[in-house]
């Protein structure tokens, strides 16, 4: 008689995940000028490698993988991988990119309109550039107290430093209100400036505003030591795995992620796929089994320290959103 194949142990699946860091994928909300300096890019790179792709092609190909300005296909996409919520980040380029189709408030609305119809499934982080001013400050309060959005997103690489005078009012009400400020670092398009882009710009503002919770976007594969110093000795800085699909190290985008959770931080790591920036790579199925199967990076950490990083963190800082006593003055 003989004995019965002893299956290897495999890690418990996760018990929810969260995707911190995605986008709608739709050309409304991404100005021509960005898409053209990142298909630039991607030729550089082909045509090194001896993959000459005409222009007009990887541009079709770009552009097919942009057609869900309903979010149905991520939710589709979220139900094959188990992803039980997508924080969608819209960033607000209509400052500096003048070739931007939608104004500030029109991007806002059309992400109100998205989280709508899906309900639970979808949060939004409203970006504002800081130079909008006053109007610009009323629309971020206005997203928060009438649309129900749970965070503000920044992007530097338009010309501005994340510890800006300006970003004040912006991170006032993130105290009030209660939500957290994700904040891009690192490399973008060609379009922008990375000289406002480096990790440790934020740290006069996370020391101005030690209630305010600031997600360094990418922090896993950019600038990454400082980005895990931040996250060491500031109470109130995070960061997010999101672009560790095209993480350039030896063993790719796993290996950025393990690099990530080793450095004694898992409580300030928070699990993200920028889709749809990869998605001619892979789906949202695959980028979650790179990461929690086994043999991926975090099938090696602790069970309680894996579920911090694919859900417990992020909801731990978006808690319950705060209705300030000034916002009930506002609406009544």
């Amino acid at each position: 008689m003989t004995e019965p194949e002893t299956l290897p142990d495999l890690p418990p699946p996760p018990r929810k995940v969260i995707d911190a860091h995605a986008h709608i994928a739709h050309e409304d909300f991404i100005p021509r000028s960005f898409v053209d300096g990142s298909i630039d890019n991607l030729l550089t790179a082909m045509h090194a490698r001896g993959m000459p792709l005409p222009r007009s092609k990887v541009a079709r190909m770009y552009e097919k993988k942009m057609q869900d300005p309903h979010c149905d296909t991520l939710i589709a996409e979220m139900d094959e991988a188990g992803i039980h919520t997508s924080i969608l980040l819209a960033a607000d380029f209509s400052y500096i990119l003048r070739d931007s189709k939608l104004t500030v408030e029109e991007c806002l609305r059309r992400h109100a309109d998205v989280k709508a119809r899906h309900g639970h499934r979808l949060e939004v982080f409203g970006g504002i550039d800081p130079r909008w001013g006053k109007d610009g400050v009323d629309l971020f309060e206005k997203s928060l107290r009438s649309w129900g959005f749970r965070g503000l997103k920044l992007y530097p690489p338009c010309g501005f430093s994340p510890s800006d005078p300006a970003l004040d009012p912006f991170y006032e009400l993130c105290d009030a209100y209660r939500v957290p400020a994700l904040v891009h670092i690192g490399p973008t398009s060609p379009a922008l400036g990375f000289s406002t882009t480096a990790p440790f710009l934020l740290d006069e503002a996370a020391r101005r505003f030690p209630r305010v919770k600031f997600i360094l976007a990418h922090g896993a594969v950019s600038f990454t030591e400082e980005c895990a110093m931040l996250c060491n000795f500031r109470p109130n800085v995070y960061l997010d795995l999101s672009a560790f699909q095209g993480a350039i190290c030896p063993g790719g985008g796993p290996a950025a992620v393990r690099t990530a959770v080793s450095r004694g931080i898992n409580h300030k790591i928070l699990f993200g796929t920028d889709w749809p920036v990869f998605r001619m790579q892979a789906d949202q199925k695959t980028f979650v089994e790179a990461v929690t199967t086994d043999g991926g990076p975090l099938a090696a950490v602790p069970e309680r320290d894996r579920d911090l990083i694919l859900c417990g963190n992020v909801e731990r800082i978006l808690g319950e959103l705060s209705v300030p006593e000034r916002a009930i003055r506002l609406e009544t």
